[in-house]
């Protein structure tokens, strides 16, 4: 099968009507294979991240799919068991964990539009991401143990989403979740009636990307750092933190629109 040349189309569009910042769409666009987690589609999602890290304009990343019913079926089933050599696989493996931690390292907040079922590798993806918002008929869910794998990779995403019993039945037993059922476990922030997904994306696009640039990226960064330290020492990093964003011009700026009732214009933008 021929393999597409765009496997995540890149766009850009107005985060708000009338507005000058920019949201940053990346559509997984291979449909013809389920949006299937091949060395190609990482690479390229990786080099369209990294772009729309670098484009001051963007505030807002969205990933999505081009599949009508499919945001991405996980990884590429068909590598598994082709015949490299298994040294060669295992290098493929860092494809995994360097998009893991690009999501989680860039400043812009991500926010994943699931518009379709959400599977294996790609729910470690969906997971890494800031935000997720969902159709309401997806499933989501990690059914690697049905094939005789397991979701190694990704098990370290789902349980700091979720509770240990819960993580631990989606990947032994391989059983795919509802949209709300996934909701209720912490899995996905919002859940939209199908017609209604792509306003509810816009409105949530638009009000992210009218934040402060500036401390948004300041308060991602200082998640991801504080996540897991001891309580004592992410209360000092914090602090610090709090203390830096004191001397920005953009959070006197806020407290002085929200005094004069009216929208605040970002210094740092």
């Amino acid at each position: 099968m021929s393999e597409p040349t765009e496997l995540v189309a890149y766009r850009l569009e107005a985060a708000a009507p009338g507005s000058d910042a920019l949201a940053a769409y990346l559509t997984l666009n291979d449909p013809a294979r389920r949006n299937a987690l091949s060395d190609a589609l990482l690479d390229q999602l990786s080099a369209s991240l990294r772009r729309a890290a670098a484009d001051s304009r963007v505030r807002v990343v969205v990933l999505t799919s081009s599949h009508p019913r499919v945001f991405s079926s996980g990884g590429n089933l068909d590598a598994f068991a082709d015949d490299r050599a298994t040294i060669t696989k295992y290098a493929g493996l860092g494809r995994f964990p360097a998009l893991f931690r690009t999501l989680t390292g860039i400043d812009k907040p991500v926010i994943c539009a699931a518009n379709g079922d959400v599977l294996a590798g790609a729910l470690g993806i969906a997971l890494a991401c800031d935000l997720i918002i969902a159709k309401a008929s997806i499933r989501l869910g990690c059914p690697e143990i049905n094939v005789g794998a397991f979701p190694f990779m990704i098990s370290a995403l789902i349980f700091r989403a979720t509770g240990r019993l819960l993580a631990n039945e989606l990947m032994m037993t391989g059983r795919l979740v509802s949209a709300d059922e996934a909701a209720a476990a912490g899995l996905v922030n919002k859940v939209v009636p199908d017609g209604e997904f792509d306003g509810a994306l816009h409105q949530w696009v638009g009000d992210i990307a009218g934040k402060s640039p500036l401390l948004l990226g300041m308060g991602k960064r200082a998640l991801a750092a504080t996540r897991d330290m001891p309580l004592d020492s992410a209360l000092d990093y914090l602090q610090a933190q709090l203390a830096l964003a004191f001397t920005t011009d953009d959070l006197a700026e806020g407290v002085q629109a929200f005094k004069e009732k009216r929208p605040p214009r970002w210094r740092n933008a």
